[in-house]
C-alpha cells in the first residue's frame, strides 16, 4: 500500500520578503564596477566626436578659401595671394601662402581651431592642409 505523505514547510512569522543591506551593497558596487568603463566609453565617444567635428570644419573651410583665391585669380591674378591667421568664424582661422609664379601658383591654406583662444593659428591646432595650384587665365 501506499503512504501519503504531507510535507509542511514551516515560515518564520519573523521573516521578510526582500533584499538586506549587505545585498543591496554589493549590487550597487558591481554597478558602479561596471558603470566606469561605460561612462569613459561614451566620454571617449563624445571627445572624438568633437574632434572629427573641428576637423571637417577645418576642411570645409580652407576649400572655401580656396575658392574664393580661384574666383578672385579670375579678376585679379596679381593681387595680394598670403594672409595669417586669417578668422573664418567660431574660433577657426586659417593660413595662405601661395609662391609669385606669375603664370602657375602653388597655394597652400591651412585652417584649425583656436583651441587656446590667442586668435593666432599655432602648428598644434591646424586640423587641415590644401595645396593646390591656381593658373592665369587668358
Amino acid at each position: 500500500m501506499s503512504e501519503s505523505r504531507m510535507t509542511f514547510i514551516y515560515t518564520s512569522p519573523n521573516r521578510r520578503k526582500g533584499m538586506t543591506f549587505t545585498e543591496v551593497l554589493v549590487a550597487t558596487a558591481i554597478l558602479a564596477f561596471a558603470m566606469v568603463p561605460i561612462l569613459k566609453a561614451m566620454t571617449n565617444a563624445h571627445i572624438y566626436s568633437l574632434r572629427m567635428e573641428r576637423k571637417s570644419k577645418s576642411l570645409l573651410f580652407a576649400q572655401n578659401q580656396i575658392e574664393e583665391l580661384r574666383a578672385r585669380a579670375i579678376a585679379d591674378y596679381d593681387s595680394f595671394w598670403s594672409g595669417s591667421d586669417l578668422p573664418m568664424g567660431d574660433g577657426y582661422y586659417c593660413n595662405v601662402s601661395a609662391d609669385t609664379d606669375t603664370e602657375l601658383r602653388t597655394v597652400s591654406v591651412t585652417a584649425g581651431f583656436d583651441e587656446n583662444q590667442d586668435h593666432h593659428l599655432e602648428n598644434g591646432e591646424v586640423l587641415a592642409c590644401l595645396r593646390t595650384r591656381i593658373a592665369r587665365q587668358q
